[in-house]
């Protein structure tokens, strides 16, 4: 089903090509859960796109740790910060 919603077509779907054993294994979660499978895989989608975020974020901020000068303008920044997050809470 194919709906306009807000200016744009909703409900479209597309065709991905996935090994048959992912497919399994796709269809035994949706199964076990009681989910669809179309939720299964957006769910795994969301979830690898974290994973991906936080690991792109440790990785900067090890770079910045490497760097002293970087890494003091980023811990002086959090230090004044810290002093403006106590007068807020009382």
């Amino acid at each position: 089903m194919i709906r306009l919603l807000g200016g744009r077509l909703d409900g479209m779907s597309t065709t991905i090509r996935v090994e048959d054993a992912t497919k399994r294994k796709v269809r035994a979660l949706a199964e076990a859960t009681g989910m669809k499978m179309q939720a299964v895989v957006e769910e795994a989608v969301a979830e690898y796109e974290r994973k991906v975020f936080w690991e792109r974020t440790n990785a900067r901020y090890a770079e910045l740790r490497e760097d002293r000068e970087e890494w003091a303008g980023i811990s002086d920044e959090r230090d004044g910060e810290s002093g403006a997050l106590r007068d807020a809470s009382g």
